[in-house]
């Protein structure tokens, strides 16, 4: 017998997209709301890559 994955356990915990969560990124990482869109798209759903990747942008900037 084959298991059935539900939905849900596919795939990562979304990371919407909407201004409120945008927002708080940008909150949280000291960034523009742009800034974190930015991200947001090119990083997806991976809440550490997006926090590291923050955390890079941040770092470079102050340089």
């Amino acid at each position: 017998m084959h298991r059935v994955e539900h939905y849900s356990e596919r795939r990562e915990p979304e990371l919407m997209e909407d201004a409120c969560e945008v927002a708080h990124f940008a909150r949280k990482f000291h960034l523009t709301m742009p800034e974190a869109r930015m991200l947001m798209r090119q990083h997806g759903n991976n809440h550490a890559r997006l926090e590291r990747e923050a955390r890079k942008l941040v770092y470079e900037v102050r340089r």
